[in-house]
C-alpha cells in the first residue's frame, strides 16, 4: 500500500508531530512510573475513588473513613473550589504526605457534608523485592519494550516513508508504550489532558491499524478486492466513537462530569468499540490465514509465515503471563513470580521484531531457516565460551593454585602464572577473534569490511595478465564473501557477451547475451547494478525477449553487475541468490560496484597486454611491436586537457625509441580537484612501456575512491608496482592534486626530478622526499603542500628534458630550462610547452635524442 498523494515533506512533518507526541507520552509516563515504583513516599495515595461523570464516591481508603466521608455521596467541592477533574489532579498530584484537603459532598438523603482528609504516603507497588530487581523490571518495560518498539517504528517509517504499511506498523509499535506505561496520574492541567487523550486514542486506533495491516500486507486481500466497502462498516463506527471521545474527556476533566445522556451514550460507544476491536482482531487472523494459502508469490508467503510465528510467540507470551497464569495463582505482582514476567516480556519482543523484519527486508527468509540459523549460531557461540571457560579453569587449577598455596613463592614459581595470563591473552585476542570470524562466515552473520576485501582482491588481480585466472579469482572471492552458490562471468566477444567463467552453472560456453539485449543495454546506459526480482520485475526485464530470459533463468541471476572499462563495458557478472535467501544489502552493492570497477580495469589491462603479445608474434616483429606499443601508449596518455577555472594545462611526451617509459597523466579525483602525475620508468622500449602501463593502471585503480591522503596513495602505488615488476625495475614518480577553488597543491615526490614553480623572479622547487617506486616493498612518503598564486607557472618534467645533450655530451641543464620558461611567462601553457621543446632542440642542434622527453605545464592566469 503506497502513499502517493502526499509529498515527502508533508510526510516528514506528520512523522515529526507523531514523534513529539509519542516520545512525550513515553517520557512523561516513564518518569511517573519510575517515581511510583522507586519513590512512592514522595506522592500521596488517592483517599477515595469516584465516578468521573456522576461524581459518586464508591470506594473509601482508611484516611477518608477516618475523616467521616460518606460512601455513595456526590462529590461537590475540593478545598472550597467546585469539583472538576482538573482541580482534583492539581491537589492530589502535588500533595505531600500529611497535607490536608477539604472535601464537600452531598449525601444520598440530600444533606450536605464536608470533611478534612489528611493525605498518607502512596503504598509501594511491590513489596519485599530488591532494588536491582525493580530496576531490571523498569528497564525492561520502559526501555527495552516501550522505547524499543517506538524506535523500531520510527526506523521503519524513515526507511519507507511512502509505504502505508510502515505507518500502520508505527501505530502498532506505539501501542506497547500505552500498554505497559498507563497513566499514574502525577501530571496536571493540559499535560494530564494530553496524556489521557493520547492513551485513549491509541486504545481506539490500534485494532483498526491491525485490521488494515492484515488487509494490505504484504498484498491486498482477496476479500477486500471483492468487498472493498466491508472494512468501512467497521472503521466508520470506530471513527465516530473516537470523535465522541474528545468532548467526553473535556467534560470529565474541565467540567463537573458529563450528563446522564452522555454517560449512557459513552457506555454504548465503549461496548460497540470493544466489540468492533474484537472483530478487527478476528478479521486480521482470518485474512492472514487466507493469505498464507492464496498469496501470489512465495516471498509473500514467507513474510506471512515469519509474521505469524513471531506474532504468535510474542502475543502468546503476554496472554500466558498476564491472563492464563494468574488463574493458577501465578501473578505478576508476587515476589517469586517476577522472573516469569520478565521472561514473558522479553518473549513478547518476537512480535515487534517480526513486524519490522517482514516490512523492511527486500526478500524474506523462511521461518525454518531463521530459526535454524539463529539457534545454531547461538549454540555454537555459547559452546565457544564454555570451552574457553573450562580450558582456563583447568589451566588455573594446574598453574595458579599451587603458587597461591605457597607462603613464600620462588621466582621460578612465576612461570605458571605467566603462562596462564599468556593463554588468556591468546584466547581473547587471537583464537577467539578467528573463531568468531569463522562463526560469522558459517552462519551468514559477517559484517563485511569492504575496504579490506577490495584491497586484498586488488593486490591479487593485478598479478594476472591472463583473463581466465583473473575471472576465477574474482568469482571465488565473491562466492566466499557473500555466500553465493551461483556466479556467471560473461565477457565481450564481438557482438555478444559470452559465458567465460562460472560457479554452480554447468552451461559454460553455451550462454550468450547479444549486445542489443535488454539487460546489456540497461547495464551499458546506467553503469549501475540491476536487481532481478521476477515477482516484481523492473521495466528492462519486462522488455527482455524469450531467449534472453532463458539465459538469465539458466544462470539463476538475481543481480547483474557491469564490468566497465575506460570507454566500453568489458563484461558483466551475474550473481544468483544468497544461501541465506536474504536480499543483497546496500553494503553488498557498494562492495560489488567497487569490485566491478577493479575487475573492469584489470580486464582492460589484461586485454592490452594480450593485444601486445599477439601482435608481437607477427612478421616484422620489432617494428610492428614498437608501432603497436606506441599507439597503445598514446591512448594511455591524456587525449585532451581538462578545462580548469583560472588555469590551463598542457602536456606532451616524446619517446626516444617510439615507445618509452616516461609517463604523465591527468586524473579527475573528485570534488573539483585534478591530479597531475609524471614518472620516468627505468629502461627504454617495450619493457619500460609495459611497466609504465602497469604504473598507470595502479595509479588509476588506487585513485578511484577520491583520495585525500596522497602519502598513502604513493605507498599503495609503490606496493603494486613492486609486486608487478622485476626486481631491477623501478620508476621515479611525482603526483600532485590541484584544487582550482583554493589554488592549493598537495603533492608527493618519489625520487623524481623536483618540479619547479616560477613566481615572478622567485623559483620554488618541490624536492623529492621519498624513494623511487617499485624498488622496495615498503617505503615512507610524506606529503607537501603549496598555495599557488595568480600568474604562477608549474613545470613538471623528466630528465630527458633537463639532460638533453649536444653531440659533445653537453647537457642543456635545469637552469637553461628555467630561463627559457621565464622568458615565456607571459604566454599560454601550450605555447610555453612548445617554446621549451624548441629551446631544447635548438640547444642540442640536431643531436640524437638519447632519452624520453616529457613535459607538463600548469599555468595560472594573472
Amino acid at each position: 500500500m503506497k502513499i502517493k498523494r502526499l509529498s515527502p515533506n508533508l510526510l516528514r512533518f506528520f512523522l515529526g508531530l507523531y514523534v513529539l507526541a509519542s516520545v512525550g507520552y513515553w517520557l512523561s509516563m516513564t518518569v511517573d512510573h519510575w517515581t511510583f515504583v522507586f519513590h512512592p513516599d514522595r506522592h500521596v495515595q488517592k483517599p477515595f475513588s469516584y465516578d468521573n461523570d456522576t461524581r459518586v464516591i464508591d470506594t473509601l481508603e482508611p484516611e477518608a473513613k477516618a475523616a467521616k466521608v460518606a460512601e455513595g455521596a456526590t462529590l461537590e467541592s475540593l478545598n472550597g473550589v467546585p469539583y472538576s477533574a482538573k482541580v482534583w489532579d492539581e491537589i492530589v498530584n502535588t500533595a505531600h504526605p500529611d497535607d490536608m484537603m477539604d472535601v464537600g459532598f452531598t449525601r444520598k438523603d440530600g444533606s450536605s457534608g464536608s470533611a478534612t482528609i489528611t493525605f498518607v504516603a502512596h503504598k509501594p507497588a511491590i513489596t519485599g523485592v530488591p532494588y536491582t530487581v525493580l530496576l531490571l523490571q523498569e528497564l525492561l518495560l520502559s526501555g527495552v519494550v516501550a522505547l524499543g518498539c517506538l524506535l523500531m517504528g520510527f526506523w521503519v517509517v524513515l526507511a519507507k516513508p511512502a509505504d502505508g504499511n510502515a505507518w500502520l506498523l508505527l501505530v502498532l509499535l506505539t501501542f506497547p508504550s500505552v500498554l505497559f506505561l498507563s497513566n499514574h496520574g502525577f501530571a496536571t492541567d493540559l499535560t494530564a489532558l494530553f496524556l489521557e487523550y493520547w492513551f485513549q486514542t491509541l486504545q481506539f486506533v490500534a485494532a483498526p491499524a491491525l485490521l488494515l495491516f492484515g488487509i494490505y500486507f504484504p498484498e491486498r486481500s482477496r476479500l477486500d478486492v471483492k468487498l472493498p466497502w466491508l472494512k468501512w462498516t467497521i472503521l466508520v463506527p470506530l471513527c465516530a466513537s473516537w470523535l465522541f471521545l474528545t468532548p467526553m474527556l473535556y467534560g470529565e476533566y474541565y467540567g463537573a462530569g458529563n450528563g446522564p445522556l452522555v454517560v449512557r451514550a459513552s457506555l454504548w460507544a465503549m461496548r460497540a468499540t470493544n466489540f468492533l476491536n474484537l472483530v478487527c482482531v478476528l478479521l486480521y487472523l482470518g485474512l492472514t490465514l487466507d493469505k498464507l494459502r492464496s498469496a501470489s508469490t512465495e516471498d509473500a508467503r514467507r513474510r506471512l509465515r515469519v509474521l505469524t510465528v513471531g506474532m504468535s510467540v510474542g502475543m502468546g507470551a503476554l496472554l500466558l503471563v498476564f491472563v492464563l497464569l494468574p488463574h493458577f495463582g501465578i501473578a505478576a505482582g508476587k515476589k517469586g513470580h517476577l522472573w516469569i514476567v520478565y521472561t514473558g516480556i522479553l518473549t513478547f519482543l518476537f512480535a515487534p521484531f517480526s513486524l519490522v523484519y517482514v516490512v523492511l527486508v527486500q526478500r524474506a527468509m523462511d521461518v525454518r531457516i531463521l530459526l535454524r540459523m539463529g539457534a545454531r549460531y547461538a549454540l555454537a557461540k555459547a559452546t565457544l565460551w564454555v570451552v574457553q571457560f573450562v580450558l582456563l579453569a583447568v589451566v588455573a587449577v594446574q598453574l595458579l593454585l599451587p603458587v597461591l598455596g605457597k607462603k613464600q613463592p620462588q621466582t621460578s614459581d612465576l612461570v605458571g602464572p605467566i603462562i596462564f595470563f599468556a593463554l588468556v591473552m591468546l584466547l581473547r585476542l587471537g583464537v577467539q577473534k578467528r573463531l568468531q570470524r569463522w562463526l560469522d562466515r558459517r552462519f551468514f552473520r559477517e559484517a563485511y569490511d569492504a575496504e579490506r576485501i577490495l584491497n586484498e582482491l586488488a593486490e591479487e588481480v593485478r598479478r594476472y595478465t591472463e583473463t581466465e585466472p583473473l575471472l576465477e579469482t574474482v568469482a571465488r572471492c565473491v562466492a566466499e564473501t557473500l555466500h553465493v552458490d551461483q556466479i556467471a562471468m560473461l565477457l565481450r566477444r564481438g557482438e555478444y557477451f559470452v559465458l567465460q567463467q562460472s560457479i554452480g552453472i554447468s552451461a559454460a560456453g553455451s550462454l550468450t547475451l547479444p549486445m542489443q539485449s535488454s539487460s546489456v543495454r540497461y547495464l551499458t546506459n546506467s553503469n549501475e547494478p540491476a536487481r532481478l526480482y521476477r515477482d516484481d520485475p523492473d521495466a528492462w526485464y519486462l522488455m527482455a525477449g524469450t531467449a534472453e530470459r532463458y539465459a538469465l533463468d539458466k544462470m539463476n541471476a538475481e543481480l547483474l553487475l557491469p564490468l566497465p572499462g575506460r570507454n566500453r563495458m568489458m563484461g558483466m557478472m551475474a550473481l544468483g541468490p544468497k544461501r541465506s535467501e536474504a536480499a543483497y544489502s546496500s553494503s553488498d552493492m557498494k562492495l560489488l560496484q567497487s569490485l566491478a570497477l577493479q575487475t573492469g580495469l584489470a580486464l582492460e589491462v589484461s586485454e592490452l597486454a594480450r593485444s601486445l603479445a599477439a601482435e608481437a608474434s607477427q612478421r616484422e616483429r620489432v617494428n610492428r611491436e614498437i608501432e603497436i606499443a606506441r599507439e597503445v601508449q598514446e591512448r594511455l596518455f591524456p587525449q585532451e586537457m581538462p578545462e580548469l577555472p583560472g588555469a590551463k594545462i598542457a602536456g606532451f611526451c616524446r619517446p626516444a625509441l617510439g615507445v618509452g617509459g616516461d609517463y604523465y597523466d591527468i586524473i579527475d579525483i573528485g570534488d573539483g580537484r585534478v591530479g597531475l602525475a609524471i614518472g620516468d620508468v627505468s629502461g627504454k622500449g617495450i619493457s619500460a612501456a609495459l611497466l609504465m602501463a602497469s604504473l598507470r593502471a595502479s595509479l588509476r585503480g588506487v585513485a578511484l575512491d577520491s583520495p585525500r591522503d596522497f602519502a598513502k596513495l604513493m605507498h599503495q602505488v609503490n606496493r603494486l608496482v613492486y609486486e608487478a615488476s622485476a626486481s631491477n625495475r623501478y620508476a621515479t614518480f611525482f603526483f600532485t592534486s590541484y584544487d582550482p577553488a583554493t589554488h592549493r597543491l598537495e603533492c608527493v615526490n618519489a625520487g623524481h626530478n623536483p618540479p619547479v614553480v616560477l613566481r615572478g623572479a622567485e623559483t620554488i622547487r618541490l624536492v623529492a622526499d621519498g624513494p623511487v617506486v617499485g624498488l622496495l616493498p615498503d617505503a615512507p612518503y610524506t606529503e607537501q603542500t603549496l598555495a599557488l598564486e595568480a600568474g604562477d607557472l608549474l613545470i613538471l618534467y623528466t630528465d630527458g628534458i633537463s639532460e638533453a645533450m649536444t653531440k659533445d655530451d653537453e647537457e642543456w641543464g635545469e637552469e637553461r630550462m628555467i630561463e627559457a620558461a621565464r622568458a615565456s611567462l607571459h604566454k599560454s601553457a601550450s605555447e610555453i610547452l612548445d617554446d621549451l621543446f624548441a629551446a631544447a632542440d635548438a640547444f642540442t642542434a640536431g643531436a640524437p635524442q638519447h632519452d624520453d622527453m616529457t613535459l607538463m605545464i600548469l599555468k595560472l592566469e594573472s
